[in-house]
């Protein structure tokens, strides 16, 4: 049975095994297994994370689609490249950090986004962080940003 959901049969859990057992027919798709999720309930399916490409995505659902029992899927799987966009945007519109994001660069690798650059101040590189955290998908955010040294101006 699953853990998280006290509605579960030992079919569901069993399609949910079938369904892990299609995605790992794929190698992209088994390499990073551990960032899909996949759910069972009365024969639908719900696989969620995040994967590397669309194709990823659009595999994934095919894949669940084509177990015999499964009656439907709910593809909640997040694309890495549309949460990239996302933050970018983002950063781009809050005018607490406009000014800065020429100077951020923007990652993101099966939901853990990547801010790198340079900030320039410790208030922008806390917001942006913030920013990029509140993006629906983003499972954690790595904040590289380097604030420069300020320097003494010489009298």
């Amino acid at each position: 049975m699953s853990p998280n959901n006290s509605d579960s049969t030992p079919h569901d859990a069993n399609l949910e095994l079938t369904v892990r057992d299609a995605l790992d027919r794929y190698t992209t798709l088994r390499i990073w297994k551990y960032s899909i999720q996949v759910k069972a309930n009365a024969g639908t399916i719900v696989i969620s994370g995040a994967v590397r490409s669309q194709a990823d995505k659009e595999i994934a659902e095919k894949a669940a689609q084509s177990v015999k029992g499964v009656s439907a899927v709910q593809n909640q799987l997040v694309v890495d490249g549309d949460l990239e966009l996302a933050i970018a945007q983002a950063l781009s519109a809050d005018p607490r950090t406009n000014a800065g994001f020429p100077g951020i660069l923007v990652g993101v690798v099966f939901g853990m986004a990547y801010l790198k650059g340079t900030a320039p101040s410790e208030e922008l590189k806390k917001v942006a962080g913030e920013i990029a955290g509140k993006i629906a998908g983003v499972v954690h955010v790595s904040n590289e940003l380097i604030v420069p040294a300020k320097t003494a101006v010489a009298a």
